[in-house]
């Protein structure tokens, strides 16, 4: 066939378009933005990304083959279209659905070839969807690198610029993700273990990977904020002379984040996506890392009630969103709902403040049946938290009512302890010469143990220091103090291979509360002549235990320059004159009466997250009498809070 023939047969084959047209035919089916990443490139980035034929609608369309019904398949189309639009009214998000895990894509409805009807129809269906959605949401279908008319100026695009400017250079990615534990941790965060074992979950690699220019917002945020987790959590021995930062790292982790935190977090119209939620949990481990309690409890709430928007807190079966069309593996909505209501309801426990959600549907025989011993435990005690906080916010129930609810919590961390098999709550150790990975299988069943010990301490401290005639109480007081020790000793161990300040920041405070506590226990017995005091033995080994404490966290905070590490080492210094008034029995009733009451009459605390604590002694001793005078709850001293303190 000669070179005219088979010009004028592909003559033949082109197809008028209307003006504008830019799709390829598989992006159409898909009903996708067909986007390319070089003017000359004649594939476009979505056929890349599936190895599928990239195919102008200028030609004739032969590989979907001739239709059945032209017209039923057309008004099926229009009517998929139409209830789509109407879905997106409802429930506003930012890209097109993408598929569960280990579900294959839902197939298309055929799309017939283009007439002057269909252009008449298109034009009706954009003008239906203007009026009803608003300009803003069909922005946010348009990626930021479209090559449609006026997409230079759209808000999404400027909002990637300006998130992609903020990125450190790929050199100092990959030196600081490698350097940093960070990574195995955030890839993690949103998947079963049995997912990650099977590799249906990012791996840690990725997130050294910087997205392009033309991502979405959100897709770029949640990246910037998985590298400054990686910033904060580098040890303090890390070299900053090997990277190409024009700026100290906490000034651009702080930079980083104030415009994550306003171009895409603080957006409704933006942060509607998987990764829009995976940011501002992300954020509040930032904040709760750097020990901003109340600015982590509010990123946690804000991705709730996100969340809750995009009903996943219902048994949600529809496939969640994502603006990454590149991302090969999506969390759960399970799975993501799950965390987003862990991170919440601890913050609220450690603030006294009410949990966002009392959806416990994650914890259920059906929910955990794919679930590992440890997720199991992560889950009950994530429900646990739960029972506490609405225990301490109910002010109308009687005190026997309290303590009878406060006996079933006691019970089901009963029921925790014996879901894990033997052996698992021994103290787990972690060696400095294995990897990784070795240890972080055995951080995070310390993480587990801590966290089983916090709850613990904080059920039962408000019956710690009741008066020792209340014999019933007893069995809160040994909990608190054998629990305390027990967090004491592996803060020890986590701290002495982990030295970065900002590392799990929540073992820190664990350690605070539990050092306090064991401190506090002594108060009584001190004050009472007839409660028994501990062995010499046993007072020189928790006093041991408590300097050795305090050492570490005056480590932490001189290698770090962390202002909370200090401030928690001066409590626990201040605190340590309760047990040395004890060790000075040996002055005699007297004397011990007489250092009681110049040495612990008057602590102030200034306690981090919470601010300024005074403890007042309100009974005094008595010299041979068979009980102290006291008030009806018989505590040893008030707690007065003077103001909050955020531990910025």
């Amino acid at each position: 066939m000669s070179e005219q023939s088979l010009r004028a047969e592909a003559e033949l084959r082109r197809r008028k378009v209307r003006k504008g047209t830019h799709s390829c035919w598989e992006c159409r089916r898909r009903k996708i933005r067909c986007q390319y990443g070089l003017g000359d490139d004649p594939v476009c980035l979505p056929c890349q990304a599936r190895g599928s034929a990239c195919r102008s609608q200028e030609f004739m369309d032969e590989s979907w083959g001739q239709q059945p019904d032209r017209r039923l398949t057309q008004r099926l189309g229009q009517l998929e279209d139409l209830m789509s639009k109407l879905v997106d009214r409802i429930m506003p998000e930012s890209t097109p659905a993408r598929s569960k895990p280990g579900r294959g894509p839902r197939r298309p409805s055929p799309t017939p070839t283009p007439s002057d009807a269909d252009a008449g129809y298109q034009r009706r269906l954009d003008a239906l969807e203007s009026s009803i959605m608003g300009p803003s949401l069909q922005t946010n279908h348009a990626t930021p690198g479209s090559t449609s008319t006026g997409s230079a100026s759209s808000p999404l695009e400027r909002a990637s610029q300006k998130l992609y400017a903020l990125f450190p250079s790929q050199h100092d990615v990959t030196i600081i993700t490698k350097a940093s534990a960070a990574p195995y941790f955030l890839t993690s965060l949103f998947y079963s273990f049995r997912d990650v074992f099977e590799g249906r979950a990012e791996t840690a690699d990725s997130v050294s990977v910087i997205p392009p220019l033309t991502s979405h917002p959100t897709v770029l945020a949640r990246r910037l904020l998985q590298i400054i987790v990686c910033m904060q959590q580098l040890p303090p021995t890390f070299d900053t002379r090997r990277l190409e930062l024009k700026s100290p790292i906490p000034a651009v982790m702080v930079d980083i984040l104030s415009n994550v935190s306003r171009l895409v977090n603080s957006d409704d119209e933006v942060v509607g996506t998987v990764e829009g939620l995976e940011s501002l949990v992300v954020q509040g481990l930032w904040h709760a890392n750097a020990g901003n309690l109340r600015k982590a409890w509010l990123s946690y709430r804000r991705a709730m009630n996100v969340a809750q928007l995009m009903c996943l807190d219902h048994e949600c079966t529809r496939s969640l969103r994502s603006a990454d069309p590149a991302r090969t593996w999506l969390p759960t909505p399970r799975g993501i709902w799950y965390r987003i209501v862990s991170c919440d309801r601890f913050a609220s426990l450690l603030l006294g403040l009410a949990v966002g959600s009392t959806d416990n549907s994650y914890a259920t025989d059906e929910a955990m049946k794919r679930d590992t011993k440890m997720e199991k435990l992560e889950k009950l005690q994530t429900v646990i938290t739960a029972r506490i906080v609405e225990r301490n916010a109910n002010k109308k129930a009687t005190a026997d009512e309290v303590y009878t609810a406060t006996c079933s919590i006691d019970g089901d961390l009963d029921a925790c302890v014996r879901l894990m098999e033997d052996g698992w709550w021994d103290e787990p150790v972690l060696d400095p010469f294995e990897g990784k990975e070795h240890n972080l299988g055995l951080m995070f069943r310390l993480f587990r143990q801590v966290q089983h010990y916090d709850l613990l301490i904080l059920l039962h401290l408000p019956y710690m220091l009741r008066h020792p005639a209340e014999s019933r109480y007893e069995h809160s007081k040994q909990t608190c103090i054998r629990s305390s020790r027990e967090v004491l000793k592996r803060f020890v161990s986590f701290r002495t291979l982990y030295n970065s300040a900002w590392s799990c920041r929540h073992i820190d405070y664990s350690a605070l509360v539990a050092s306090m506590t064991l401190l506090l226990s002594y108060l009584r017995q001190h004050q009472d002549a007839l409660q028994p005091v501990p062995s010499c033995a046993q007072r020189a080994e928790d006093r041991t235990l408590i300097d050795v404490v305090r050492a570490r966290m005056q480590h932490i905070a001189v290698i770090n320059q962390d202002k909370l590490s200090q401030q928690s080492a001066e409590i626990v210094g201040q605190m340590m004159t309760i047990i040395d008034s004890v060790n000075a029995a040996t002055l005699g009733e007297r004397g011990l009466a007489e250092f009681n009451e110049n040495a612990i009459n008057h602590l102030h605390l200034n306690i981090p997250y919470f601010g300024t604590v005074d403890i007042h002694p309100t009974i005094k001793m008595a010299a041979k009498t068979a009980c102290p005078a006291g008030g009806g709850d018989g505590a040893g001293g008030s707690a007065v809070c003077e103001g909050e303190g955020e531990g910025e």
